[in-house]
């Protein structure tokens, strides 16, 4: 018998391909999507992203990014929102998407924010997400909730599990739907956007724009590379 994730794959895929193909064509021809390759019985890869779906975890190579405020914590490659996020991923929006549905989380039981600072906060699948990197020859990994610095209280972010909530499209009136995550190639967010794929839960952050830097105690340098991990975590009861 097929193993549950191997008959998902495919379905993956299709959804996908139907996002990209609803897509508004843009100027220049889209480049394939890296496929899924299976390296184990529970492990895959798509482009430079690892997913173990024993371990519900997904890795993702990337870079912290030069930037002074933040109203994201990651972007794809190339990505719009570079300016204002705290890393660069090595995938685009819609590879990084697939991953997680491959460890099981489901936006059928999110609730994505509807605008940019929604003052309700969104809801989903919990998971865990965690930097790494190497500094002075030791291996440093933090919450990535201690990457967001805000000023007004001189502390990160409270801690906790942040949520999977899919993202969302966007309609262009044409008849024609865009994965906004991909159009704007965001993938964590912490203000309530639509866009990403994974948000904060908590409020704080939302009404506070300007206020949250990349915290300084870290001494995290521009172009660093770095190691992001997502864990999906057991429903609540």
């Amino acid at each position: 018998m097929t193993p549950p994730v191997l008959r998902l794959v495919p379905l993956v895929w299709v959804v996908a391909a139907v996002m990209t193909a609803d897509a508004q064509a843009p100027p220049q021809p889209l480049k394939p999507k890296p496929s899924v390759q299976k390296l184990g019985p529970t492990t895959f890869r798509i482009g430079m992203i690892t997913i173990d779906t024993q371990k519900r975890e997904v890795v993702a190579p990337g870079a912290v990014n030069d930037v002074m405020v933040l109203e994201f914590v990651a972007n794809t490659q190339s990505g719009f929102k570079a300016y204002e996020s705290a890393l660069t991923i090595h995938t685009d929006a819609i590879s990084y998407n697939t991953a997680l549905l491959l460890i099981g989380l489901d936006p059928s039981r999110a609730r994505v924010p509807t605008t940019h600072f929604d003052p309700k906060p969104p809801s989903g699948d919990p998971v865990e997400v965690l930097v790494e990197w190497t500094a002075g020859g030791a291996t440093k990994r933090v919450p990535i909730e201690q990457l967001l610095f805000d000023r007004r209280t001189d502390a990160t972010l409270p801690s906790g599990p942040w949520v999977y909530t899919g993202g969302t499209f966007f309609d262009n009136g044409q008849g024609q739907k865009q994965f906004m995550a991909e159009m704007d190639g965001v993938l964590i967010g912490f203000v309530h956007s639509p866009s990403p794929v994974i948000e904060n839960p908590r409020e704080g952050a939302v009404n506070g724009y300007g206020s949250v830097v990349l915290n300084p105690n870290l001494g995290l340098k521009a172009g660093q590379p770095v190691t992001l991990i997502v864990r999906a975590l057991p429903l609540p009861k």
